[in-house]
């Protein structure tokens, strides 16, 4: 189960998502863990066919677990914590998907976040994209009307505020944006095993892996154990591969859609983060209505942590070798088949080996071309452009002036060409000496990455000529936690409490003599910050008595500071403020609750400035800004709880 604060939070998100009688079912099964359907009936003194209603909506939602032992056996439903929570990540995860992949992408996910998982049939109809009526022809278009709205998740009516086909402007669009989500992780296939719990599924795949390669069910032994960890390694995989979305086994049956556009080469198709340009005839494969689809909430903590390692790069060698930091880091994660899942894990001596590496040519392929390489870095410049800051891309590259001979008295004119009227070629090389140029200036920007104190990145020594590069995932996101913590001591108690605390964590335990001597302060100042950081729990101390009798002036009392409770204790107080922000929330809510429900009146909604009189519109303002920095709040605080818990991968506090 959550704590206490994570499950007020947890509450409070759901009633304000999904209304309070689901956060009245919801807290119940936090409280009590997992119960029947007759069980929690009796706990929320409610009758079975609301619970069963309710319970409905919630799995929908995906908030909830549900299982059963064996057929005729009753279900068992339990709180799934991780998407509980999740409810207050809507928003960055809307602005991650907005950057990385277009608006399109992200009213697209913002919707299936506010259904938990939908058809991608009813989806395209909420869209008002009709995909019956011209399937048979491969031409896509735009309903003119939508005759009726289609069932999803279990509801009569799908109505998304968000769905429009202003963002969406066609069927081939809309199916090449869920391909691409699905592709990169983003969205997932939802399937059966999706609502079991993961203790219970890995319980499933060791009892098969037993029956099947074990009959005598005696794994003792240290070989029969490895052997049987391998086999349900293996078969976690496969089944992992089986509820994975796939273009061979998740695509219609019934050809591609074609999209009318103009009569553009094939092979000179312009694309934009991802997803094709408007305006360019192509052909796209067709997801299947029935597909079920829901947002992967684990493929969104590891975009978090690319964020995260990349503005921790950009903070401290600027942004260009940030950007190719980035590169790096998509690439090494593209080559591991589980994402960050394997790569922040060490399991051996031997890790660095494990780790997958990539070279100077692969990295050029995940790297912006526009990006100039060469004039962050001093004597990477050719001579020929004036030096530009750190970051300065194409814009600032035409505001300097490249100083050529001028022959206006011979005769002869200059000619000025324009980027746009250059050819196109792969990832803006139009050369080999241009390339090897962009190669020189990637390492160039890894070697800062790699001498920096931080430890970004390294050349792997599993090869000798350098050209192999590699991330110490664990090292450089335990580094993240760390520069998390010190940041927030600091904010709160000082310069003074980070450099003790830092010295505690150099050398451990010390006493206050030791801290003295190296944090090169006054003793009676020490020992007073030292009693009001024990205080606040950020250190402890251990009595090492001399004597028997514990007398207080023969003992020796050391100071030390344990990182993974404090780290604990600041997460939790993380969870309270937000419960606390959430409960603020309500309450503007409430006094405010005459005017809203005014404004939501169906002739006043769109006509306030008609309907209201000005101290209504005022108050309605004010509510309205309160109200967005409140939730602006919520997610900052959410930013924290991501480096504090999710970045290293090795909290599973929210996997039971």
């Amino acid at each position: 189960m959550g704590s206490q604060y994570l499950r007020e939070l947890c509450t409070l998100l759901i009633c304000h998502h999904s209304g309070e009688l689901h956060s009245r079912i919801f807290a119940t099964l936090a409280q009590h863990g997992r119960l029947t359907i007759y069980s929690l009936a009796e706990h929320c003194k409610l009758p079975i066919r609301r619970i069963i209603n309710s319970l409905g909506q919630l799995l929908d939602q995906q908030v909830l677990h549900h299982v059963a032992a064996d057929d005729g056996l009753p279900t068992y439903y339990s709180v799934n914590w991780r998407n509980a929570y999740s409810i207050a990540r809507h928003s960055n995860i809307f602005n991650l998907i907005q950057k990385d992949y277009g608006d399109g992408a992200a009213h697209l996910v913002a919707s299936i976040l506010q259904l938990g998982h939908a058809r991608v049939g009813d989806l395209a109809e909420a869209y008002n994209l009709s995909s019956a009526t011209k399937r048979d022809s491969g031409i896509d278009a735009l309903a003119d009307n939508a005759s009726g709205v289609g069932v999803a998740n279990g509801t009569d009516n799908l109505d998304l505020p968000g769905a429009s086909s202003r963002y969406v402007g066609s069927l081939s669009e809309f199916h090449a944006t869920l391909r691409a989500l699905l592709n990169s992780g983003i969205l997932a296939k939802i399937g059966p095993r999706s609502y079991i719990p993961p203790a219970d599924l890995r319980d499933r795949i060791e009892e098969a892996v037993i029956a099947d390669e074990f009959p005598d069910r005696k794994i003792n032994g240290p070989k029969k154990q490895n052997e049987f960890k391998l086999a349900v390694n293996r078969l976690k995989r496969k089944w992992q591969n089986e509820d994975a979305y796939s273009d061979r086994t998740d695509l219609a049956s019934k050809g591609v859609i074609k999209r009318l556009g103009d009569n553009a080469s094939h092979n000179k198709r312009v694309k934009v983060n991802g997803f094709p340009a408007k305006g360019y005839s192509q052909e796209e494969a067709k997801l299947s209505d029935d597909l079920l689809v829901g947002v992967d909430f684990t493929r969104c903590v590891q975009a978090t942590r690319i964020k995260c390692l990349q503005e921790q790069a950009k903070r401290y060698l600027g942004p260009v070798t940030a950007s190719v930091y980035r590169a790096l880091i998509e690439c090494l994660v593209k080559k591991s088949k589980t994402g960050f899942e394997d790569l922040t894990k060490r399991e051996d001596d031997d890790h660095d080996s494990c780790l997958p590496t990539a070279t100077l040519s692969e990295i050029a392929e995940y790297l912006d071309p526009d990006i100039d390489l060469a004039s962050s870095i001093s004597g990477l410049s050719t001579g020929k452009s004036k030096p530009m800051p750190n970051g300065a891309g194409k814009r600032v590259r035409d505001q300097y002036i490249i100083e050529e001979e001028d022959f206006s008295e011979l005769g002869l004119k200059r000619e000025y060409h324009s980027e746009s009227e250059e050819e196109p070629a792969p990832n803006g090389f139009t050369s080999y000496r241009a390339q090897a140029k962009r190669v020189d200036c990637i390492k160039a920007h890894l070697l800062l990455l790699e001498e920096h104190s931080r430890g970004f990145c390294s050349r792997s020594r599993r090869y000798s000529d350098g050209n192999e590069w590699q991330i110490d995932f664990p090292a450089v996101l335990s580094s993240l936690v760390v520069a998390e913590i010190d940041d927030i001591i600091g904010r709160r108690y000082g310069k003074i409490a980070v450099r003790v605390v830092r010295i505690l964590r150099k050398y451990g335990k010390l006493d206050d003599k030791q801290i003295a001597a190296a944090a090169m302060m006054d003793i009676d100042e020490l020992r007073a910050l030292l009693t009001l950081l024990q205080f606040r729990g950020i250190l402890d101390v251990q009595e090492l008595p001399r004597e028997k009798n514990r007398n207080p002036a023969k003992t020796l009392f050391l100071w030390y500071f344990d990182q993974k409770r404090v780290q604990f204790n600041i997460l939790h107080d993380t969870y309270k403020a937000m419960a606390r922000t959430m409960q603020r929330v309500y309450i503007e809510r409430k006094n405010c609750r005459n005017i809203i429900d005014k404004a939501e009146r169906p002739d006043v909604k769109g006509r306030e400035q008609e309907k209201l009189q000005q101290a209504e519109k005022i108050a309605l303002r004010e509510w309205i800004e309160a109200d967005r920095k409140l939730f602006l709040q919520i997610a900052k605080m959410d930013e924290k709880v991501a480096i504090l818990r999710d970045l290293s991968g090795e909290d599973k506090s929210l996997d039971g």
